[in-house]
């Protein structure tokens, strides 16, 4: 059986999603949401989508919409996915899932009220490249992680209007991009016992640039780094007792890593990465009558959200 997909949304992350989706044999996009029924039919029209709603509450009572992907800018998030969920539609929210951790534990608590899954699209978690390297981490192969080192920095114009620098649409490099960083190391090593942070606060009030230090009661650590206005590494390097791991820019969508030992250097390719791979996860989970992922769950998006509040105080604490 086909599982009908919704997009709300008709920006850039939407359009990549739509040309991924079609990489699944059991899915397909069947209606979009715009703002206006202008944007929705041009975006259907080059899609090949059947149904263009001019409104996100006339593609929430679509009856024949199985799962929505809320791909909107970060502050409608909440209202979209809440609206999904109450109309009966399963929900995949791009990240981050919500504004702050108050916006999020509404999302959480409409999930378990209507029963709908929902799941934050950390599509790092689902590529393949990270998920056979969580394995073999997993299955001991690599002994206990003793460090991290990631970043996601790059060089953007400084436009007021951006998303990426206005306030009001979300603006900031730790929403946007920092957040990647943060679910590696979280992913791999849990929460951490202690951390502090310093960052640039720019000319529209927003984070253009933020490093964070974690530790871990093991004596574990992190240094993450991102940024929005200078090009950084963006690499990832995951030291171990028994290997270091070093993943390729851009370390969050990389299909290629090494694996560096005392006795030789180990080159891993995987398959492509894409925004599909988190589809097949979604699709299990829902017909399965799950709430969410054992992979992306609920408590690590609500603890994401939490420690990305505290690091933005601290940035503007300052």
């Amino acid at each position: 059986m086909t599982v009908r997909w919704g997009i709300a949304g008709t920006g850039r992350i939407a359009s990549d999603f739509v040309r991924d989706l079609a990489d699944i044999e059991d899915a397909e996009a069947v209606a979009v949401g715009s703002r206006t029924a202008a944007g929705a039919a041009g975006f259907a029209g080059t899609r090949g989508i059947a149904r263009a709603h001019g409104s996100m509450e006339e593609l929430a009572a679509d009856a024949d919409v199985d799962i929505v992907y809320v791909a909107g800018i970060h502050p409608v998030h909440r209202d979209h996915a809440v609206m999904m969920m109450r109309a009966g539609t399963h929900v995949l929210v791009e990240k981050p899932l919500a504004m702050d951790a108050d916006d999020v534990q509404e999302i959480l608590a409409v999930s378990a009220g209507t029963g709908r899954f929902m799941m934050e699209a950390m599509w790092m978690r689902f590529n393949p490249l990270h998920t056979e390297l969580k394995h073999r981490l997993d299955a001991g192969e690599f002994g206990r992680v003793v460090s991290i080192v990631s970043d996601f920095s790059f060089e953007a114009p400084r436009d007021p209007s951006h998303r990426l620098f206005d306030p009001a649409k979300g603006g900031g490099a730790l929403l946007d991009v920092g957040i990647y960083p943060l679910n590696l190391a979280w992913w791999w090593l849990g929460a951490p016992a202690s951390w502090s942070a310093t960052g640039e606060i720019g000319p529209t009030g927003v984070d253009e640039s933020v490093a964070m230090e974690l530790s871990w009661a093991d004596g574990a650590t992190a240094v993450l780094t991102c940024g929005s206005t200078r090009n950084g590494s963006r690499t990832s390097t995951i030291v171990c007792e028994g290997a270091t791991i070093v993943i390729a820019p851009p370390s969050h969508s990389s299909p290629v890593a090494e694996i560096r030992t005392a006795a030789s250097t180990e080159h891993v390719s995987a398959a492509r990465p894409g925004l599909h791979h988190q589809v097949r996860e979604v699709q299990r989970c829902a017909a399965e009558g799950l709430r969410e992922s054992p992979r992306m769950p609920h408590s690590d998006s609500l603890a994401i959200a939490r420690f990305m509040d505290d690091v933005a105080r601290s940035l503007r604490a300052r």
